[in-house]
């Protein structure tokens, strides 16, 4: 047992313990307290925390301390840009403000799943799913550097919450919103975005490289994403590898984009060596990255001009995916088509639309069973 002793001049009863930290170092601890029986049970709780292998920072270390720091050394070099920018943003907006003043020692799955309970009245359950995977990820290399012995973020259990219905475009409503972007700069843009149900940075980020025009194909290789560290647009790869894929586009589209070319062609001869040569497809003023945030804001107008109800940019993907769900079309394909990873993304985001009731199904089986 370490000696223990009583300093005068502070009224307290204090030790001093010697203990090599993470690197080997021999290092020297201090404990205070205000009896003996207080102290040793300090002791036992230092010891047993150095036998876990507990780093001696871990009473000071606050999970805004360690978010940051699990950001900058585990996760920039590992993650995809945007995916390292949407960490970082849902930890600046959501978890610190919260959480990140608690000591690490001081959470506990209480307060996470109050946390969450909290959260799940503002949040959609995909921003909750990503919360809820950078707080677990966090805390258990937490537990590996010696900060925590265990992790509190065990069996949390996101609450129920119910994704906004899809509401796509009515086929009146197609019509008004393409008469309002006539003669716009985002009228091509929104044209092929119905035709195809590309995603925004996919349109903003496609190239004229990757446009067949023989074979009336496009060839989705890349996305224009904002790179929070850069402050600005750059074109990238797509988050997984069901982005990338090649996708027939029908033949209004194709005689869109070659007028669209035509235009493009012009205002290029017109600025010269001030056009920025990225050959994007749907580039901004002067061939640069289209600014989404500039695309939303006029697509908002676009919307009130036609005299519809508020739509946002990607409803119009919605739109094509309820197109194609109304014409029986093959959900695995769609789903292939629309670069989603997994069919069942596809499912339950749109097989509300999907045709089909207890009834027809009791219809068709009837049928095919006459007789027998």
């Amino acid at each position: 047992m370490a000696k223990i002793l009583f300093d005068e001049s502070k009224d307290l009863y204090y030790t001093k313990l010697t203990y090599q930290n993470a690197t080997g170092v021999s290092r020297r601890k201090s404990l205070y307290a205000k009896s003996e029986k207080e102290l040793k049970t300090k002791i036992k709780e230092f010891q047993r925390n150095q036998e876990a292998g507990l780093v001696l920072e871990a009473d000071k270390m606050t999970l805004k301390e360690w978010l940051t720091t699990w950001l900058t050394v585990y996760k920039k070099q590992s993650l995809e840009v945007t995916s390292y920018a949407a960490y970082q943003h849902q930890s600046d907006a959501h978890i610190i403000p919260e959480l990140g003043g608690l000591k690490l020692k001081q959470l506990n799955r209480l307060i996470l799943q109050d946390f969450f309970n909290r959260k799940a009245a503002e949040l959609s359950p995909s921003t909750l799913d990503l919360i809820k995977a950078i707080l677990v990820n966090a805390l258990k290399e937490a537990v590996a550097d010696g900060y925590l012995i265990k992790t509190p973020a065990i069996g949390l259990k996101l609450p129920q919450v119910k994704d906004k219905d899809v509401k796509p475009l009515t086929k009146d409503e197609i019509k008004a919103v393409l008469a309002a972007a006539k003669g716009h700069r985002i009228y091509s843009l929104i044209y092929l975005d119905i035709h195809t149900g590309l995603r925004k940075g996919e349109l903003t980020g496609l190239t004229w490289e990757n446009v067949d025009m023989d074979k009336g194909v496009v060839n989705v290789r890349q996305g224009a994403k904002y790179d929070r560290e850069q402050k600005k647009y750059i074109i990238g790869s797509p988050k997984s590898e069901s982005g990338i894929r090649t996708i027939p586009i029908p033949k209004a589209a194709l005689e869109e984009l070659k007028k669209h070319k035509s235009r493009q062609a012009a205002e290029i001869l017109e600025l010269g060596s001030a056009y920025e040569k990225n050959n994007l497809v749907f580039p901004g003023f002067g061939g640069k990255i289209y600014t989404h945030s500039v695309i939303t804001h006029q697509f908002n107008r676009i919307i009130k001009d036609a005299g519809v109800e508020r739509r946002t940019f990607h409803d119009l993907r919605h739109t094509f995916a309820s197109i194609g769900i109304s014409q029986k079309v093959n959900i695995k394909a769609l789903s292939v088509y629309l670069g989603h990873s997994d069919i069942s993304i596809t499912l339950d985001t749109y097989g509300h639309l999907m045709p089909g009731d207890s009834e027809s199904i009791a219809e068709t089986i009837g049928n095919y069973l006459t007789g027998m």
